[in-house]
């Protein structure tokens, strides 16, 4: 896995040497920086992968795993892979502190899109493209990419997608198969759409960025204003839209598509139906409050950019929306909490446990009338079984927990922020959405925040990536003893 990160960064510099940026982010290539990270990544992953190639020969024991190993390497995979990330940041960058490295590290690969640089326009090419090309590659999670290249585990890796949060929903036969098929499709959405932008005035190298983080709805961007000012007109807000869209959607509903099974696109895909519902209205409700006065300094176009930009837990911003009105911000909170689609590479709590929540709700309430009455619950087609209520439940309490936990803590490190501010952080970071409220908002909001609070928001972002569980169990003992 970190090998992985060491040929992302060989890319990252390539690309930024490959393609030009006009008058743009022309600044010098560190070559002693990234060859330091280089080497160090490398190193590292060559020497843990020759020692656990070594003890599989010498115990010669099966390469299955059991869940809690799975688990346990999924969380220490993606913490050591965003310490790999955060290397080209920390030697490339003279002013750049450990901390601000770690944190701009993690938000990439877990496709946060928060950022500690104020002036992105000043730093180098080789920089802007790491940044976009870490949150290319998070979005998919660096386990799937994994197990695309393995052969002859296949038990082993349906144990890792599973713990691992983005794809654990895929029900398709061969998982590694499928895999290769969503990378294709993922590389294919990235091109268009990166050629798209090029078209429409962008450079080659913001059409590029910005098509990596758009499908990967990550976004990393070029300008300090992220979509706001120039180059990004009415027509590039518009398609940039649509690939959001596209990368919140389930991937295992276009490979539906193109097998043409219009069956299973109508019944087992519900969820892509519900989010496009949720944020058609959320979008609805916001323009109808803006027409007849209730807020103005937006846009309509940036109106529903911003609410899919949310909705989609990409982060770009088109405008100030902490200056919207109370009704607005607290649509788009709701929409942080929410997330996309299962499967895809979004973060959020995901629509289809959503859709099982009401429908618990709902059955519950049918219940209280009838007590005998059995209802089943189904979710995208499928009968939901017992287990899957107390995982419904164990993700949204664990949610919870730490998102008000959270705050608290959060508040004791920066007593000068706000209870707002620090909750929408909070859940910003849980969330993998990148935007936050009040003081912790704007340009300078995660900068201005100490050392231990960047460390802290990092450690919250890894725990949505991976839906709390899979992280949590490396610090349980009770859990290893047991299990």
């Amino acid at each position: 896995m970190i090998l992985m990160i060491g040929i992302a960064m060989v890319v990252s510099v390539s690309l930024s040497e490959i393609i030009p940026a006009g008058d743009l982010h022309e600044t010098g290539l560190d070559l002693k920086g990234w060859g330091v990270s280089l080497a160090i990544t490398t190193g590292i992953g060559t020497a843990l992968f020759i020692v656990g190639h070594v003890k599989g020969k010498r115990s010669g024991r099966s390469l299955a795993m059991r869940r809690r190993e799975a688990m346990a390497l999924v969380g220490a995979g993606w913490f050591a892979c965003s310490c790999a990330a955060a290397l080209p940041y920390f030697f490339c960058e003279p002013h750049v502190p450990l901390d601000y490295a770690f944190f701009e590290g993690v938000s990439g690969l877990t496709t946060t899109g928060s950022t500690i640089f104020v002036d992105l326009e000043s730093l180098p090419k080789s920089i802007l493209m790491w940044r976009s090309l870490t949150q290319w590659v998070g979005a998919m999670g660096i386990l799937a990419m994994f197990v695309v290249v393995l052969s002859g585990m296949t038990s082993s890796s349906k144990t890792l997608i599973g713990a691992e949060s983005s794809l654990s929903n895929t029900d398709l036969a061969s998982l590694q198969q499928t895999m290769r098929r969503i990378w294709l499709l993922y590389l294919g959405f990235t091109i268009i759409c990166g050629l798209g932008l090029w078209g429409m005035g962008l450079t080659p190298f913001q059409a590029v960025n910005h098509g990596l983080t758009a499908v990967a709805t990550g976004g990393f961007g070029t300008e300090n204003t992220s979509l706001a000012g120039e180059p990004f007109g009415t027509a590039s807000k518009i398609w940039i839209m649509v690939f959001m869209i596209l990368g919140a959607i389930s991937f295992p509903f276009y490979l539906t598509m193109m097998k043409r099974k219009w069956k299973d696109l109508r019944e087992k895909f519900e969820e892509v139906y519900w989010f496009l519902g949720i944020v058609g209205i959320a979008s609805l409700v916001l323009l109808i409050q803006h027409f007849s006065g209730g807020f103005d300094g937006a846009r309509p176009v940036d109106i529903v950019f911003n609410v899919i930009s949310i909705g989609t837990s990409t982060g770009y911003v088109s405008s100030d929306f902490d200056e919207w009105s109370r009704l607005a911000v607290g649509v788009l909170v709701l929409l942080m909490v929410v997330g996309g689609c299962s499967g895809s590479t979004v973060g959020g709590l995901k629509v289809s446990r959503i859709i099982m929540w009401v429908r618990f709700l709902k059955s519950g309430l049918h219940r209280t009338f009838r007590p005998k009455m059995v209802e089943p619950i189904k979710v995208n087609g499928r009968k939901v079984q017992d287990g899957s209520f107390e995982q419904l439940f164990l993700v949204i309490s664990m949610f919870g927990f730490f998102a008000i936990m959270g705050t608290f803590v959060l508040q004791l490190l920066e007593p000068a922020q706000s209870l707002k501010g620090s909750l929408s952080a909070v859940i910003s970071c849980l969330g993998n959405m990148g935007p936050a409220l009040a003081d912790m908002g704007g340009a300078e909001g995660f900068a201005q925040a100490g050392a231990t609070t960047k460390v802290f928001f990092a450690i919250l972002m890894i725990l949505g990536r991976l839906e709390y569980v899979a992280f949590v169990v490396l610090f349980s003992r009770q859990l290893w003893k047991r299990y």
